[in-house]
């Protein structure tokens, strides 16, 4: 049996029987023995048995340490939000720490980790969607993300040891239904292209008509991700929406963190040079004052990166006087989708396109389309059958 102090934290590691690796540390003296009180975390390797030991070793020493069997829900959250989320983005942790703060922990905050039930969170669930006294009721998918939240904390407390199971895993929640889609039809197009003629912003409307990009990809696409010889954009990140005025803007992987790369129309490219030449224009224009430092594609005269809202209120504008005001900008992006689809490009392309995790994905989402394309190609057979017939 292999045995080993930890390089970094007092504790010793240790490979069990049963090819698990333990690492034991000590959190006191009994008050009444004097003996010391030594407490055990596991891991399927010693580096993974290593990294819990010197969390728990670092949570003695700086006075927060708790041991798990007397753990509120509250104080694991606590450290779950500290300790174990720096590899999201920061939007997620503050929806997290917001779910938190204001749902879980003043429902379920004082209950002991160890004494969390399944029946006690699908109560909790319950009460989120159907609301109480006092609270209104939440959406389903407001109460999904905030599920959500407690399962990802619980299972980290799994993989550490400090549950067996997750008690959150088989919880009933509401059902959530998909916004309808409203891609942009033929003369809808039309009237589209020919109402942002000349719009300051028809650059990026026209970009994300024809390459499926979400928002956040086209606010944050640098110049060095695109490519003019070979005509692809690389879409390797995005630009984080600012939470609160004293925040700065910054870049989050892309959704799925799916990285790709899309071979785009001649047509977008040209636009893009166009880009490239007034934003050369406005850089000497304004001279000292030119502040576009990350290297963005999509500014204003300045070089400043565009808000999120200020694109959406100036695609409603132009959406409304065209009396398609319930479109979204997003549905420029379900256009394309549909539209790659009517012209018979492979779904699979378009999945990948969009960065769809899966093709399964895409087909779920734009099955309606397939549908109708089903439709009008039985009826193109139908018209071939009546006329062989006829002239056979």
């Amino acid at each position: 049996m292999a045995r080993k102090r930890a390089t970094n934290g007092s504790g010793t590691i240790r490979q069990r029987n049963d090819g698990r690796w333990e690492a034991i540390y000590t959190v006191g003296r009994d008050n009444g023995s004097g003996k010391l009180i030594r407490k055990s975390v596991y891991g399927a390797t010693s580096e993974e048995a290593a990294k819990k030991l010197r969390a728990a070793t670092a949570a003695i020493d700086n006075g927060t340490y708790v041991e798990p069997e007397k753990m509120q829900l509250k104080q694991w959250l606590s450290i779950w939000l500290t300790e174990y989320t720096g590899s999201i983005k920061p939007g997620t942790l503050i929806t997290y720490e917001s779910n938190v703060r204001l749902h879980i922990n003043p429902a379920l905050g004082a209950v002991k980790l160890s004494d969390l039930k399944p029946h006690n969170l699908q109560t909790f669930v319950n009460r989120l969607y159907r609301g109480v006294p006092g609270s209104h009721a939440l959406s389903a998918k407001m109460v999904k993300n905030i599920h959500g939240t407690l399962h990802n904390a619980l299972e980290t407390a799994v993989k550490i040891g400090y549950l067996r199971l997750n008690p959150s895993s088989n919880i009933e929640l509401p059902r959530v239904e998909r916004k309808e889609i409203r891609p942009l039809g033929g003369q809808q197009i039309d009237s589209f292209l020919k109402a942002i003629n000349g719009n300051p912003f028809e650059p990026l409307f026209f970009t994300a008509l024809y390459t499926g990009m979400r928002l956040s990809e086209l606010l944050g696409l640098q110049w060095a991700c695109v490519d003019f010889n070979n005509e692809t954009i690389k879409i390797d990140k995005q630009l984080l929406v600012k939470r609160g005025a004293e925040t700065q803007r910054t870049f989050g992987a892309p959704k799925n963190d799916k990285v790709r790369v899309i071979k785009v129309a001649s047509s977008v490219m040209t636009v893009l040079k166009r880009v490239k030449v007034q934003q050369t224009e406005n850089r000497l224009k304004v001279g000292e004052i030119w502040v576009n430092e990350l290297g963005l594609v999509f500014t204003n005269e300045i070089g400043v990166n565009l808000p999120h809202a200020t694109v959406e209120h100036r695609f409603k504008r132009i959406v409304t006087s065209i009396g398609l005001s319930e479109c979204r900008f997003h549905d420029l992006r379900h256009t394309y989708a549909t539209e790659g689809i009517r012209l018979g490009i492979p779904v699979k392309t378009i999945s990948e396109a969009l960065g769809h995790y899966s093709t399964a994905f895409t087909m779920d989402v734009y099955g309606h389309t397939t549908e109708q394309m089903q439709i009008d190609a039985a009826a193109i057979f139908e018209q071939t059958i009546l006329e062989r017939k006829r002239y056979g």
